[in-house]
């Protein structure tokens, strides 16, 4: 047996496990040894392809993240120019996905659960095969892979320039958008294909300090309808002078939204009714105790959109999202018993230990709800609410420990909104606390909180006391 060539490899994959089994067979291989380099974005793998010309052959996950398929980092690959064999990796062997990707450019396709060290060599000797059988003929494969990518692509394809000019379209993407031929769109800005202008100057800035951008973006038809469209953009070398450009590739998902927004206000519908009936059951406060939770929540959202750590994090939907989470951080309660939860004295340590099981608890009763999460906004964030609420910035909260930027964004506002609140409110073995003085004691606490949610409240503080007594 000869000697073992090594190569080096970089693979496009979220899930560590796959990116292990890879490795692990690449030192089993007969013919190969895989040096394997391991990226999960489209912008962490322009960068290293850059910055690693030495990279022979590319594995990319189909599913590699929850909004943006395979096909579209590939399509984006090869309209930059990027040659090298992509062997693509699939959850199953679905033919349509096959042809698509085979058609935009893929060398070959492996199905996750039959790879195995034989199967893996043939796939790559193949490959590697073909690869160099197109470097000794006279086609410009730089052209022709490029062409593959996006001439035939099922998705919305097109080529800017750096004004944001439109060069080209794909047919798809004339289709797509109800034109009757390319030549209505090129030569229009993108911002013309887009409902809001606002939208192409949050790609414009997105891409400032960035070589990729992705995101849904609200797209407008020749007849003026709109649609949704989950897009990615990202810049490429028109031709050998390095002129500088763009791709934009986009994904009809108006439908995939509008289920989404049913879903969502069935789940909202059925999580208040939850939260209502908790308080209801454990006598603990009235409805109003919620959705002040929820004001003071959405409050405290939108002041942290205007930083800019937190501005590419924070949109619209997640605002809204976690201001309905909110309203259920306490619904473990239900199943907490009365004689604890309306104790006119302090709690012993075994009934503290009993009363620090609500968050767990609140997990478990939505069990039914939250198994279908999936990519679901909302109902992550009501799981990271209702589960890690009590967590403290210093680590010493429950039921985790966590610490810090360990503890879930949601779950950080909501201790803080839900700590003011029930510092002034009635407690069966208290008083409720004056404005002045919950802010006083929660000063003494701030290091259980994100220091830059402390800063929200410390500086706006009188609003939170203008929420208090709006909301009874």
């Amino acid at each position: 047996m000869g000697e073992k060539k090594v190569l080096e490899v970089m693979v496009i994959e979220d899930d560590l496990f796959s990116v292990a089994i890879l490795e692990h067979y690449g030192k089993k291989l007969d013919d190969f040894i895989l040096n394997i380099h391991h990226t999960v974005s489209l912008e962490d793998s322009l960068v290293f392809l850059d910055n690693n010309p030495q990279i022979e052959i590319i594995f990319l996950d189909y599913r590699v993240h929850s909004n943006i398929t395979g096909l579209e980092i590939l399509q984006h690959l090869r309209a930059r120019g990027i040659n090298i064999p992509v062997i693509i990796i699939t959850g199953s062997g679905n033919e349509e996905v096959a042809v698509a990707m085979m058609k935009a450019g893929a060398s070959d396709y492996l199905v996750k659960g039959h790879i195995s060290p034989t199967v893996l060599n043939k796939s790559i000797r193949d490959v590697l095969s073909k690869y160099n059988q197109m470097n000794k003929s006279n086609i410009d494969k730089d052209s022709f892979l490029k062409d593959m990518a996006i001439q035939t692509s099922l998705n919305g394809v097109c080529i800017l320039d750096l004004n944001y000019m439109i060069t080209y379209v794909n047919p798809s993407l004339v289709n797509m958008w109800g034109y009757d031929s390319e030549k209505e769109i090129v030569g229009k800005p993108i911002r013309d294909l887009l409902y809001s202008p606002g939208d192409c100057d949050k790609v414009i800035e997105g891409l400032k300090n960035k070589k990729s951008w992705a995101g849904e973006l609200i797209a407008k038809k020749k007849n003026l309808d709109t649609f949704y469209v989950q897009s990615l953009f990202s810049f490429l070398k028109i031709n050998k002078e390095d002129k500088i450009g763009l791709v934009a590739s986009f994904i009809d998902i108006t439908k995939i939204k509008e289920a989404e927004k049913k879903r969502e206000a069935l789940y909202k519908g059925i999580m208040e009714v939850f939260a209502l009936r908790a308080e209801e059951v454990g006598n603990v406060e009235t409805a109003g105790h919620i959705h002040r939770i929820a004001s003071y929540v959405r409050f405290i959202t939108e002041k942290l959109r205007e930083l800019d750590y937190f501005k590419d994090y924070i949109d619209e939907k997640y605002i809204n999202d976690v201001s309905y989470a909110s309203m259920l951080h306490d619904v473990g309660k239900w199943r907490t018993p009365n004689e604890i939860l309306l104790k006119p004295h302090e709690l012993t340590e075994a009934e503290w230990k009993i009363m620090r099981q609500h968050p767990l608890l609140g997990v478990e009763m939505l069990t039914p709800l939250l198994k279908y999460k999936g990519s679901n906004q909302y109902l992550k964030l009501v799981e990271s609410v209702i589960l890690y609420h009590h967590e403290r910035w210093d680590g010493k909260g429950y039921p985790e420990g966590l610490k810090g930027e360990e503890i879930p964004l949601s779950a950080r506002i909501v201790a803080l909104a839900d700590m003011y609140d029930a510092l002034t409110s009635h407690r069966s073995y208290r008083k409720a606390l004056t404005h002045e003085e919950a802010f006083e004691v929660m000063k003494r606490e701030k290091e259980r909180f994100d220091p830059r949610i402390w800063k929200v409240f410390e500086k706006n503080h009188l609003e939170f006391k203008r929420i208090r007594e709006s909301i009874e």
